[in-house]
């Protein structure tokens, strides 16, 4: 096979990838991730039932409809919004393709590839750092709902830090007061304390999740989970520095890949066309 062939087949090859890779994207722009009927899951399913249930454009409405009022009141109402905005399915229990934890391939074949080889349960069944992808598929766990509602924060200028204990992950707010106060918006409740003040006395959690309607059981679970040992994390990116940076980016190369592969098969293809009428 000579040199011209081997342009030819090759500038051919990589041109059907470019437009395979573009047609998987454009494809995906028309689909949605959150799970048909995601209201509707079996019981057993969930971890514990939902209060409220929000679409994708309900839960973005309702975010930027929250008055400008003082920052307590945002907080609280942010928290329970976030609560409210994601179904609390058993994360290792649902079927991972079903619900879109392993990240379909029209939505970002490069994440689904990773989450298709890699041994890392993180990755085979993927958390979104980013909170209106996390909104839009509409599932997740603690740690999901708090880097939601630690960058719904962020952007309106509430000070706040991701903590995480061996076993549950919530949110501290620093009011413009100084005052701090615990988010828990996996279960929507608000702890009136700081988390230095929570972890010298665990069990003061115990009453705020009873008033709240959840079992002596689960109050008690968690009270004993706030009293081991905890990380803080000043933000989402400092929470998971290597997923955020990497998942912002394969969002970008996803179409970047394809758009540089067909630039090459272009390029390919008019030196074959040059080697041809020389």
């Amino acid at each position: 096979m000579n040199r011209h062939l081997i342009r030819q087949v090759s500038a051919i090859i990589i041109l059907a990838i470019a437009v395979a890779l573009f047609s998987i994207n454009i494809y995906g722009l028309f689909q949605d991730i959150r799970v048909k009927d995601l209201d509707q899951v079996s019981p057993d399913l969930l971890r514990f039932p939902n209060d409220n249930y929000l679409t994708y454009e309900d839960s973005i409405e309702k975010i930027s409809s929250i008055k400008r009022g003082d920052d307590y009141e945002y907080a609280i109402k942010a928290n329970k919004l976030v609560q409210n905005s994601m179904t609390h399915v058993d994360w290792n229990k649902v079927d991972r393709t079903t619900f879109h934890q392993l990240v379909p391939l029209w939505e970002n074949y490069m994440l689904h590839l990773i989450g298709r080889i890699s041994s890392d349960p993180q990755l085979k069944r993927y958390h979104f750092v980013d909170y209106k992808r996390s909104l839009r598929r509409g599932i997740g766990i603690c740690g999901d709902a708090s880097m939601v509602l630690s960058q719904i924060l962020d952007k309106r200028g509430i000070n706040n830090k991701i903590i995480s204990y061996k076993g549950h992950v919530i949110t501290e707010a620093t009011l413009a007061n100084e005052r701090q106060i615990l988010l828990d918006p996996d279960f929507g409740v608000e702890l009136t304390m700081s988390n230095e003040e929570l972890s010298a006395n665990p069990s003061s959690a115990y009453p705020f999740y009873i008033m709240s309607g959840y079992s002596e059981k689960e109050a008690a679970s968690l009270s004993r989970i706030y009293g081991t040992d905890y990380a803080i994390f000043d933000n989402v990116y400092s929470f998971m520095p290597k997923r955020y940076i990497f998942e912002y980016a394969s969002y970008i190369l996803i179409w970047l890949i394809p758009t540089a592969l067909l630039l090459l098969s272009l390029r390919l293809l008019g030196v074959c066309h040059y080697e041809k009428i020389r």
